[in-house]
């Protein structure tokens, strides 16, 4: 599963020691100057925000092929854990989290000053999933019944607006925590509906025998459904403070990604090296979600990373209208994301 939904930690980043003697990124990602030795490389702990999955692709296609140490990084990659990215930034134990986009103005909000500096994904592919073979054909004949939600604030605000959108006139909302994946509470018939991430929860539902019918709520919000599924965070002072450790860490994990979306069979290949206790008999769910997830990294120009004003505007105004965010307190679209620490350029080819 790949949303911070689970209450997880994400990627995550610890700063230990400042670069020193860092220059600027270079021709191919890798920072110019005399090549790293392994006594210059930089500890960098990557913390997953939920078990093994496709979603980390990028994260050890970058350490099989080396792009960490080619920017002077040695990563350190940590199992799950149930802080958020959010509270182990606030508690200085990361430099770089991964989260749940709707979650950067909520938090901002609140006075969290943090920023994501990269989207995981190209392609918002979340969509309300109820069983294929139950009575719900449309979105609207929903509103009152039981949503299997992971304690996100903003999903109230999100499928209310939906259900708006989809013709009721006044919706209503119940919920209940899941403490497992969407798709089995769904097959279990603990819940009506759900969210689920296209090319991950789908395909491992249908693997598993479990049919889903999907309705995209980008085909209800538009453009205020435009950000990517994940992002990666940092905080704000420490982007500013150490600004050539982070752009080495991101043209890293830059090169990971598109490794990935041009090869993911060998991408998903390191997935499963790097994860054999977890993986090792799940194979074709690596492979089948791998393939389907690999082409939602990159843009059209092959880039990874890059966000827009456009993927946090139309959500802050859900957000401030359903409550959660207050208008005086609701940050400019613009700071909630930064794009300027990612290579001006794809990598790979």
């Amino acid at each position: 599963m790949r949303h911070t939904r689970h209450g997880a930690i994400s990627v995550l980043v610890v700063l230990a020691l400042a670069l020193a003697g860092c220059g600027p990124v270079g021709p191919g990602g890798s920072a110019t100057g005399r090549p790293p030795t392994s006594r210059s490389l930089q500890s960098f702990r990557i913390a997953l925000d939920y078990t093994a999955n496709v979603d980390y692709l990028g994260i050890y296609a970058a350490e099989a092929n080396g792009y960490f140490a080619q920017q002077g990084i040695r990563p350190v990659v940590l199992p799950y854990s149930g802080a958020s990215a959010e509270e182990l930034l606030q508690a200085h134990k990361t430099d770089l989290g991964l989260t749940y986009p709707p979650s950067i103005p909520a938090n901002r909000a609140s006075g969290l000053d943090y920023e994501a500096v990269a989207g995981l994904s190209q392609v918002n592919t979340i969509a309300i999933a109820v069983l294929a073979s139950s009575p719900y054909r449309s979105v609207a004949q929903l509103s009152g019944t039981l949503y299997g939600g992971f304690g996100v604030p903003s999903d109230k605000p999100i499928l209310l607006d939906v259900f708006r959108k989809a013709g009721v006139v006044h919706p209503v909302y119940r919920e209940v925590d899941l403490g497992t994946d969407a798709y089995q509470a769904l097959a279990a018939r603990r819940v009506a509906y759900s969210i689920v991430y296209g090319g991950i929860d789908d395909v491992t539902a249908r693997l598993s025998g479990v049919r889903l019918r999907e309705f995209p709520i980008k085909d209800y919000l538009g453009g205020a459904f435009s950000f990517p599924d994940d992002a990666f965070v940092a905080l704000d002072a420490e982007v500013a403070a150490h600004r050539a450790l982070f752009r080495h860490a991101m043209a890293a994990l830059a090169e990971g990604y598109e490794f990935a979306a041009h090869h993911p069979a060998a991408a998903e290949r390191a997935l499963v090296e790097y994860n054999r206790t977890a993986l090792a008999h799940s194979a074709n769910i690596v492979t089948a979600t791998g393939n389907a997830t690999a082409r939602t990294f990159l843009t059209s120009g092959g880039a990874w990373g890059a966000m827009k004003a456009s993927d946090f505007a139309g959500l802050t105004r859900i957000l401030v209208d359903g409550g959660l965010v207050p208008a005086s307190k609701a940050p400019p679209p613009a700071s909630d994301y930064t794009n300027s620490l990612l290579p001006d350029r794809p990598l790979v080819k």
